[in-house]
């Protein structure tokens, strides 16, 4: 996997996570002017997850797969512009009925966007879990991201009510446990795959390839480091949203936020060396 799929698949997961989002809060008591802006920085993701896939637009040539991502990439971005459009018109039914479609879409270019990386002789439970692992790196990434987000937006809308910021920190603790499920059943499933041919234990990998050492690291750094450390920092959260104090409780997300954009990124890598999704 290249740099660039992986960006790509962070970006379409990370927005679709973020659409979620949407659909969780309260839009009528946040206001239009926390949707313009939310939608308008999906656009802007939408936007470069395009200059990553955007040249199968238009291209007869390009595969299928490529053209179907392309173009529900680009349908995500023009529903997200239409959200942020809207958003403000008093027209609740016409919002809603955008943003869900938009996450229709939105979902499927994630399923799109990670198929269309597995092998041609992938298994079915293989395919399996590799939507799910996209579907709870979605969660972590959205849930967490807009969480800290909203925490800052208490900054300038002073007199909101903190169950807002309760609604998206209360489902991340059990959110980061499923994906930690999710990605402990495919090293589990899928090990012999990650150790590759010849070798039976990661010893075998550094004594014969060294230059796999990474893999090694990360493997069992993605667990750890992007799951479990922000589960507990999720629970920390809860803890403080409790207590009524945004402000540390921003704090908490905020650093919560670096350990999920590194361990998904970790996950990222070792599914593109190895083909195990984490």
């Amino acid at each position: 996997m290249t740099a660039g799929e992986v960006s790509l698949l962070f970006l379409v997961q990370m927005a679709f996570g973020s659409v979620l989002t949407f659909l969780v809060n309260d839009r009528e008591a946040l206001g239009p002017k926390y949707f313009k802006f939310s939608g308008w920085v999906l656009v802007g993701l939408y936007g470069l997850a395009l200059t990553l896939c955007g040249d199968a637009l238009l291209d007869a040539d390009a595969p299928g797969a490529e053209r179907l991502l392309a173009w529900g990439v680009a349908a995500s971005a023009l529903g997200m512009l239409a959200f942020s459009s809207v958003s403000g018109w008093d027209r609740p039914a016409l919002e809603t009925a955008v943003l869900v479609a938009t996450a229709v879409v939105a979902g499927i270019v994630v399923a799109a966007a990670s198929w269309a990386r597995l092998p041609a002789d992938a298994s079915d439970t293989q395919a399996s879990l590799v939507l799910a692992g996209a579907y709870g790196s979605a969660l972590t990434l959205g849930f967490s991201t807009w969480g800290m987000i909203l925490g800052h937006w208490y900054l300038v809308s002073q007199d909101l009510s903190i169950r807002h910021l309760g609604r998206l920190v209360a489902p991340l603790p059990w959110i980061f446990l499923a994906k930690t499920i999710v990605s402990g059943v495919a090293i589990w499933w899928m090990w012999d795959a990650f150790l590759g041919p010849g070798n039976r234990s990661t010893d075998d990998i550094l004594a014969r390839q060294p230059e796999r050492i990474i893999d090694v690291v990360n493997v069992w750094a993605r667990i750890p480091v992007g799951l479990l450390v922000p589960a507990v920092m999720a629970f920390m959260t809860k803890v403080t949203v409790r207590m009524e104090k945004t402000q540390p409780a921003t704090g908490i997300l905020y650093a919560m936020c670096v350990t999920v954009y590194l361990g998904d990124l970790i996950g990222k890598m070792v599914e593109g060396g190895t083909g195990v999704p984490l």
